[in-house]
């Protein structure tokens, strides 16, 4: 049964579906080495990347209800300022959440407010039970964020993640459960 995109509001952010208008945006924002070298995208990253992901893999996760991805924009301006998610959603009520952040919206708890607003949705409006959050060893930043977040850190998995550049990469993991205390 698919899911019916959401749009969410948190303050001066507003996480939305992914639009075709956000295809350059997206790929502008996947030229930063920062980007490829701690997520999956693909490296290089091309606008051709950029068009599936907004106009099929997103659209397409929704629909079969495997992910909900969304952009995160000014609320004001509707620049992209990140991207969250939340992945391999299973019947059993677990998922995965993932983010990124674009340069220029760094250090500035873009992220961290996104992704809590997408884990109280998820949470609540899914009926979510465990969310389970995973980073290349050395990813310190989204390691601050899951930290905020009230993730516990459950530890390294050898060689568990595969990042766009194609290797195996130990991987921190950690959890947050429906009935951890609120962020």
């Amino acid at each position: 049964m698919p899911l019916e995109p959401v749009e969410i509001t948190a303050g001066a952010l507003h996480l939305r579906p992914w639009k075709a208008s956000d295809v350059d945006a997206v790929c502008g924002a996947c030229q930063d080495p920062e980007i490829p070298r701690w997520t999956r995208v693909p490296v290089p990253y091309t606008r051709d990347h950029a068009e599936d992901f907004v106009c099929r893999q997103a659209p397409e996760a929704w629909a079969t209800a495997t992910g909900t991805p969304l952009a995160v924009v000014d609320a004001t301006t509707e620049a992209l300022l990140a991207s969250v998610a939340l992945q391999d959603l299973t019947d059993e009520g677990d998922a995965e959440i993932s983010y990124w952040c674009a340069a220029d919206a760094r250090g500035q708890g873009v992220a961290t407010r996104a992704a809590a607003a997408l884990l109280r949705w998820g949470f609540g409006a899914l009926g979510l039970e465990r969310v389970e959050w995973r980073a290349a060893v050395g990813n310190h930043a989204s390691r601050r964020v899951a930290e905020k977040l009230g993730f516990t850190l459950d530890g390294t998995l050898r060689s568990a993640i595969v990042l766009g550049d194609g290797v195996r990469h130990d991987c921190w993991i950690g959890t947050r459960l429906a009935t951890d205390p609120p962020v």
